[in-house]
C-alpha cells in the first residue's frame, strides 16, 4: 500500500471501508474514484497513480475506468456540472433546443467551462430520462421536460 498519503483522513477511511467491504479488492475501484473526485474535484493524475498502488492495479486499469465513465471527471469541472442527454428519446423531443439554449446562455460549448468556472457542460449519451425528455443533470439531479425558457430559468437561480 502507498505510503503518500494525498487524501484527507476521511477519505483515506473510505478507502479503508471499501477495501475491507468487497471481497475483491478491485471491486472498490469506482467507489474510490468518487470519493477521490468528490475530495478533489476531479480524479487527478496524482489519484489515479495513489488508487492504482492502493488497491494493487496499473495506472493504465484505473485511466481506462477514468476515461469510460462519465461520471468521473478527467478534468477540472465547473461549480455546476450541466450533462445534457443527446439520445435519441431526448433528440426527438428537443434537445438540440436545450443544447442551444444552454451554449447561448453561457457562452460555452460542449465539454467547456465558463471563464467564470461556474458552468461545465457536458454531453451525456442517455440519462435513463427517456419518458420525461428533453433532460439534463445538474450537480447529479435531474431537470425534467424542459424547454430552452426553462434552461433560462435554472440558469439564473443556480448561484
Amino acid at each position: 500500500m502507498t505510503e503518500k498519503r494525498i487524501f484527507s483522513e476521511a477519505t483515506e477511511a473510505r478507502f479503508r471501508t471499501l477495501v475491507e467491504l468487497y471481497p475483491e479488492k478491485r471491486s472498490a475501484l469506482i467507489p474510490m474514484l468518487l470519493a477521490a473526485q468528490k475530495e478533489q474535484g476531479w480524479v487527478q493524475p496524482a489519484a489515479i497513480e495513489y488508487v492504482a498502488e492502493y488497491l494493487g492495479l496499473s495506472p493504465s486499469d484505473v485511466e481506462s475506468v477514468v476515461s469510460f465513465y462519465t461520471l468521473l471527471n478527467r478534468n477540472p469541472v465547473g461549480k455546476h456540472l450541466i450533462h445534457v442527454c443527446t439520445n435519441l428519446a431526448c433528440m426527438l423531443r428537443g434537445s438540440d433546443d436545450i443544447e442551444r439554449a444552454l451554449r447561448d446562455k453561457l457562452g460555452v460549448g460542449m465539454g467547456q467551462t465558463t471563464d467564470d468556472g461556474r458552468f461545465s457542460l457536458v454531453e451525456a449519451e442517455c440519462l435513463g430520462s427517456c419518458t420525461t425528455a428533453p433532460v439534463i443533470q445538474v450537480n447529479g439531479e435531474f431537470r425534467e421536460n424542459l424547454t430552452p425558457e426553462k434552461v433560462e430559468t435554472l440558469l439564473d437561480e443556480l448561484d
